[in-house]
């Protein structure tokens, strides 16, 4: 550490208290032993990986013995050997690092201490030092764990606990100030003494370092057991003059003296410009001192500090800042001259900004001052352009300002992905776009049978930015394609849209009771997982298809632009085979073509046509699993019989007139044996919350949402 101190002179306070908790907390584990070092110097210090350790370890001895070792300066008045004895080198040690002084100064204060920004914290460590260096082994730390909380205390901003050696804490302070070395002989020449003097010093304005003798605080400051001496008094705050004179002690037991009145100290600025006659004002930083005047002039008795001035002449402002030292003229200048400065862009007509002002458009020819301008160029479609430029009188003063473009390169794996931007198709990848104005650039990229990406990027002016993306497949169903979903549903391709070939089971639903908390109503009937689901109004099943699009959204098992919902009542006939029906709602297309079933034209129904009511008119006694009979020609079940199936429209295509919404079922149901209700155009008109044993649904996976219905 010797090596370091050398080098950077001091420590701050902070830096000098974490060293002094690493070797308190070191020299307790060393005392906790039976240990003591003897040594305690800089040069004994060393630190490994930045934490600091005590070497040397030659001289560490058992408590108690009395051969002589040590360092001058280091070693107290009566001598090594002890824990106590330890504590006082440490002491020095610490008062080297944080005053940069020698340990035979101490108590010597820092002379700079008005100065230093860590002044407060240093006269708080004072105490701390002053108390491990006392002359008397009885006045200073009883371990090295007691220091170590005085110091973890005061880095934690509480001040150590005051005892009456307050010579010692003022003499603290000054090794706080100006510490770097650890001698400190001179207590083995202070006669101790039985009385006990008092002096109070205040100052206007309070918080100036008063130093009386070795002793310092900040005012007001009361000194206790002081010597019936005469003592020398300092009083020193930044900003103001010095104070020093001296206090008689002999004769009087104790003092209260009037407060010190501080002087500020005083400065004076010369104000100047070209030509002369500008206008100007001053004022300082705190805003208490304002001057007004015309230059040439010389403003004197300025309290010291930062001042900021003013200097006009017509529209013309310039500023400057200067700082007022103690007993001397600053002189600051203000050239109030000028030159044509040429302003042009390419392209033309930029918005020129001098120093944060419109001038106008270039091309520009300007009168501006002698001296540096920033000056910004604005152009729409381009980022701003700034440049800086110093107007010289001696020569032609120009700018020019250039709005380049760039260009992009946009490549994907796989290639052939057409390239989009504000809508436009700009080509396929790989592509080249030459002319691109500077500035953030966003791409949208479309390939058949793969997520929609993007690329975005930066263009620079004059360089080419590259931009690459590789594109994910498409999750869901490829189009034309029959697919399985997430519940083991089978859908096949019809039309724009993919329809599940059976209806919808009871595994399925009460899977979305499951994940959603409702209720599942069983029926009065035996049912497997495969039949399908009854007792479901149109709004239960308009919930489980928002479920489960949700759902597979989520998985990433369909695209965003796809979602689950019930077959239009148009869809459900292309489903059924009726293409020509006409008509633009269910009313209108109700019962419009005759003797056309799902099975075909042949009644009564052949065996094996559906879960209908058998051939005599009996009913049957509930539902059968899906998929047991016969699918049509495109692979879906049970369009006749079995439940009958909600449809997405309203039965007149929009609100209904009267106070019930009335919803349209398609196919029939276990139940149905009426020839007119199992023609594939039949109707059946109900209301949409109604729930029936007979009734159930079926879903379709649309690229689209269907229409919007008004939901209750």
């Amino acid at each position: 550490m010797k090596t370091d101190l050398a080098r950077q002179k001091r420590l701050s306070a902070d830096e000098s208290i974490r060293l002094g908790l690493s070797l308190t907390e070191a020299l307790g584990a060393l005392h906790g032993h039976g240990l003591i070092h003897r040594d305690i110097k800089p040069s004994n210090i060393i630190f490994i990986e930045g934490v600091p350790k005590l070497a040397d370890i030659g001289l560490v001895a058992t408590s108690g013995q009395q051969s002589f070792v040590g360092t001058e300066g280091y070693v107290p008045p009566e001598g090594p050997g002890t824990p106590r004895a330890d504590i006082y080198s440490l002491g020095k040690v610490l008062y080297e690092t944080c005053t940069g002084k020698d340990r035979l100064d101490f108590p010597e204060i820092d002379s700079q201490l008005s100065t230093r920004p860590d002044r407060e914290r240093l006269l708080r460590l004072n105490d701390v030092l002053i108390k491990a260096c006392a002359n008397d082994p009885k006045k200073r730390y009883k371990s090295a764990a007691e220091m170590h909380q005085g110091l973890a205390e005061l880095r934690r901003g509480k001040g150590p606990a005051k005892s009456r050696t307050k010579i010692l804490g003022l003499a603290a302070l000054l090794l706080v100030l100006g510490i770097a070395g650890i001698g400190f002989w001179l207590s083995r020449s202070q006669p101790a003494t039985d009385l006990h003097l008092q002096a109070t010093i205040q100052t206007e304005p309070a918080g100036a370092l008063v130093v009386l003798g070795d002793h310092a605080q900040k005012s007001p400051a009361t000194f206790a057991d002081l010597e019936p001496r005469k003592y020398n008094l300092r009083i020193m705050n930044p900003g103001y003059e010095p104070v020093e004179t001296s206090i008689d002690f002999r004769r009087k037991r104790s003092i209260d003296l009037p407060a010190f009145r501080l002087v500020r100290s005083k400065g004076a600025i010369r104000i100047q410009s070209e030509p002369p006659g500008a206008q100007f004002s001053v004022r300082s930083e705190d805003g208490q001192v304002s001057h007004e005047g015309v230059t040439p002039q010389t403003i004197r008795d300025l309290p010291t500090g930062k001042y900021s001035i003013v200097a006009r002449r017509g529209d013309w402002e310039l500023r400057g800042d200067v700082e007022v030292q103690r007993g001397d003229t600053i002189s600051k200048s203000f050239a109030f001259v000028s030159a044509i400065t040429s302003i042009t862009s390419d392209p033309n007509g930029a918005e020129i900004y001098v120093d944060g002002k419109s001038r106008g458009r270039a091309p520009l020819r300007l009168d501006l001052p002698a001296r540096e301008h920033e000056l910004v160029a604005h152009l729409d479609g381009w980022p701003d352009e700034q440049q800086k430029i110093t107007v010289d009188v001696q020569r032609e003063n120009a700018a020019h300002f250039v709005f380049a473009n760039g260009s992009v390169k946009i490549t994907s794996a796989p290639g052939g992905a057409t390239v989009i931007a504000n809508g436009k198709d700009l080509g396929q990848t790989p592509l080249v776009i030459e002319e691109v104005k500077p500035g953030d650039v966003n791409y949208e990229l479309r390939l058949a049978g793969y997520k929609p990406g993007s690329v975005s990027g930066k263009v620079e002016p004059q360089q080419q930015t590259f931009l690459a993306a590789r594109l994910e497949k498409s999750v869901g169903p490829a189009p034309g394609q029959p697919f399985t979903n997430s519940l083991g549903m089978k859908f096949v391709p019809l039309g724009d849209i993919q329809i599940s070939v059976w209806e919808t089971r009871v595994q399925d639903y009460q899977a979305f009771c499951r994940a959603t908390g409702r209720a599942y109503e069983p029926v009065d009937f035996p049912q497997t997982a495969t039949d399908p689901v009854v007792k479901v109004n149109w709004f239960e099943a308009m919930a489980f298809c928002k479920w489960l699009t949700e759902k597979e959204h989520k998985e990433n098992l369909i695209a965003e632009g796809q979602a689950y919902r019930l077959p239009t009542d148009a869809e459900w006939s292309m489903a059924v085979g009726l293409t020509n029906e006409g008509g633009m709602t269910p009313q209108a297309r109700d019962g419009k073509i005759k003797d056309e079933f799902p099975w075909g034209k042949q009644w009564p129904p052949p065996s094996g046509a559906g879960n209908y009511a058998t051939a005599s008119g009996k009913r049957r006694s509930a539902t059968m699993p899906v998929g047991n009979f016969k699918s049509n020609s495109i692979g879906l079940f049970d369009l006749g019989g079995n439940v009958w199936e909600w449809c997405l429209d309203a039965y007149k295509g929009g609100s209904s007139e009267t106070s019930r919404d009335w919803g349209v079922l398609r196919g029939g149901s276990w139940a149905t044996r009426n020839r007119l209700e199992m023609q594939s155009s039949y109707r059946n008109v109900v209301d949409r919350n109604d729930r029936d044993v007979i009734y159930g649904f079926r879903c379709v996976l649309a690229t689209k949402p269907g229409s919007e219905i008004e939901n209750k």
